[in-house]
Formats: C-alpha cells, structure tokens, sequence
C-alpha cells in the first residue's frame, strides 16, 4: 500500500492537520505529527522515548521550526497554532507532496 497526498491535500490546513502519522521503535518510543507540520495533540513530537521500556514515556524533542532558503528568500515549512487560534506560518501552504519512504514520513 502507497500512502501519498499532493498539493490538493497538503496545503489545505483543515485536510493536512487531519491527516496523522506515527513511527515507533518497537520499544515503547515513538515519533508523531501531522501532515501540516502543526501540532495538534499533546502527544505529538519527534521523539517521544520510554526511558524504563515501555513505560516513562518523555517527550524528549517536540519540534523543528524547517525554512527553505531560495535566492535569499526564507520560506517555512512548519506552523504554529497560538492560544487566539491563530496559525503562523502557514508553512504548510509550501508543502507540496507529503508520502510514506518505507514506514517514514517524508
């Protein structure tokens, strides 16, 4: 099975945050987010570790903040929802194909 969303998906902010993924390490540690690079729950993150396996999950590293840099213009690929319920940046509207390498997300 191919998993794969395009621009139509990827850069719609209702559709993308809907769309989750999930890696884990076989040992309790994990690693989540969604397709839109916001974080929406509060066990999302990019390294959740289960230091007594599989127990004492810690979320060790939440998150990246990606830019691009082109011809010396800044384009962010990640978003932040703020307490006011605004998103900024909209990274999002950059991503152009999210899909699966294998079990990662790419």
């Amino acid at each position: 099975m191919v998993i794969s969303f395009g621009r139509e998906i990827c850069s719609n902010l209702n559709i993308a945050e809907s769309h989750e993924w999930l890696v884990t390490n076989g040992i309790g540690g994990y690693a989540s987010g969604t397709v839109a690079n916001l974080l929406t729950r509060r066990y999302h993150g990019l390294l959740i570790a289960a230091l007594k396996p599989p127990l004492a999950r810690t979320l060790l590293l939440t998150k990246l903040d990606e830019t691009v840099e082109c011809n010396g213009q800044y384009y962010p690929l990640y978003c932040n929802r703020w307490a006011d319920g605004t998103e900024e940046p909209e990274g999002y509207r950059q991503i152009e194909k999210f899909f699966l390498e294998g079990r990662i997300p790419v």
